[in-house]
């Protein structure tokens, strides 16, 4: 049977979509045929409701677990361990992130406290400066080295330094707007999100701004996360969009290629350079490119299962909590690691012809697809039998399988005066690159003056 949330924290976690019941979850089947998931269960208690989920600094995932009071570890080979040794019965865990102290750091829904746990399992509560009946439910790590959380109770936000000193600001946020979920944002500041249909900004010294403009009523803003793009990323839970906003607050909605009824919950930026969100009714978990693209990913989620919070793991995967299902999901990105090699002479006289020699190999695991390869040379080094000459060349050699590799040569004749010249080789490829830094190769060449008769 699906699990029925605690009333208490079902408007803070859920919205109203499940404060009274638990509704019908779609079914439907994948709308793209990649990314294959697999669901873990073995470990985690049954009733346990996993809510939140961060990658931690040991390598593994750390998740809560809203209704056993725990906190879970899963290794990416998905083996999960519980702890629940210092928790307060009946605290509800529910946000949880990497602090910067190499530690975890979850908010207690329930016992208004900030919790902290090593990766050795050990955990601290703080609940001191934390306003009685503040429901504390998003927290991120600052740039300014503390923890950020959100008082969905008391319409607030709160500040906690790594020793448990905590302050609260509540200026410039309007009195009941509920504010869920947070991030460190591009500019140095925090953003939250109000249920009350707002994005709020708060410096690190505490001055809060909100924007509503290009935000539907009645949408719900969710949980929000930083983009690759520069922007701050949202969902709308009730709006069924994923909403972006500049820095300087200009909103933009996107809701084509969502499901109807969707109802769309956490989200984070993957290594990928999109971003991946949970559909928590529509049992997907979704991408959308920065440029508002969706793809709905459905197929080896198990029926009633309610992706809830998503987080980028380690191993280059999403992973995702299934908050009804009582699993966590792993949802597998294709992955190549293409090197390139550059060879060239390492001496040549002018007036003679040298050759650039370019290898590139895929190192795996998976295919690349729509490879490019191009070579960036000096000006002045015609490429013998191209005319004109060209700068850079381009090589577009489509999909290169695991261990397959291409080699182009390039003869080029040493024109003009003796000087030292660098070529550039590099690829890119629409397959996530895990080992992007051997994507990038350069060789130089000495031209030297020709010998005199």
């Amino acid at each position: 049977m699906p699990i029925r949330p605690h009333r208490r924290i079902a408007s803070a976690l859920l919205g109203g979509l499940m404060a009274l019941s638990v509704p019908t979850l779609a079914t439907a089947p994948a709308r793209a045929a990649t990314g294959d998931i697999t669901e873990f269960s073995a470990g985690i208690t049954a009733g346990s409701a996993p809510t939140d989920i961060a990658s931690g600094p040991d390598g593994n995932l750390w998740f809560t677990e809203v209704t056993g009071d725990r906190i879970g570890r899963i290794t990416t080979a998905g083996v999960v361990t519980e702890f629940s040794t210092g928790i307060t019965a009946g605290s509800q865990p529910i946000g949880i992130t990497s602090g910067p102290d190499g530690n975890l750091w979850f908010t207690e829904y329930g016992g208004d406290r900030i919790g902290r746990i090593t990766t050795a399992g050990v955990v601290t509560e703080f609940s001191t400066g934390i306003t009685a009946g503040s429901q504390p439910v998003g927290i991120a790590s600052g740039p300014d080295g503390n923890l950020w959380f959100t008082e969905y109770g008391g319409d607030r936000i709160g500040r906690i330094t790594t020793a448990g000193v905590v302050t609260e600001f509540s200026t410039g946020i309007t009195a009941g707007s509920q504010p869920n979920n947070i991030t460190a944002g591009p500019d140095g500041n925090l953003w939250f999100t109000e249920l009350s249909d707002r994005i709020g900004r708060i410096t690190t010294a505490g001055v809060v701004t909100e924007f509503s403009t290009g935000i539907t009523a009645g949408s719900e803003p969710r949980d929000i996360t930083a983009g690759p793009d520069g922007n701050l990323w949202f969902t709308e839970e009730l709006g069924n969009r994923i909403g972006r906003i500049t820095t300087a607050g200009v909103v933009t909605e996107f809701g084509a290629g969502i499901t109807p009824g969707s109802h769309p919950n956490g989200i984070i930026t993957g290594p990928d350079g999109n971003l991946w969100f949970g559909e928590v009714t529509g049992n997907r978990v979704g991408r959308i490119t920065p440029a508002g693209v969706v793809t709905e990913f459905a197929s080896g989620i198990s029926p009633a299962s309610g992706p809830l919070r998503v987080a980028a793991g380690p191993d280059g995967n999403i992973w995702f909590t299934e908050y009804y299902g009582n699993r966590i999901g792993r949802l597998k990105i294709d992955q190549a690691d293409l090197k390139v090699r550059l060879n060239a002479p390492r001496h040549a006289r002018v007036g003679s012809k040298y050759e650039y020699a370019l290898t590139v190999t895929n190192r795996g695991p998976d295919t690349a697809r729509d490879v490019t390869v191009t070579l960036s040379r000096a000006l002045g080094l015609p490429v013998v039998g191209v005319s004109p000459a060209a700068h850079e060349l381009t090589w577009h050699i489509g999909s290169l399988a695991p261990g397959r590799q291409r080699t182009f040569h390039v003869w080029v004749r040493a024109a003009g005066r003796p000087r030292t010249v660098t070529a550039t080789a590099h690829v890119t490829s629409a397959t996530f690159d895990a080992v992007p830094a051997n994507s990038t190769a350069t060789a130089s060449t000495r031209i030297t003056q020709k010998d005199k008769d």
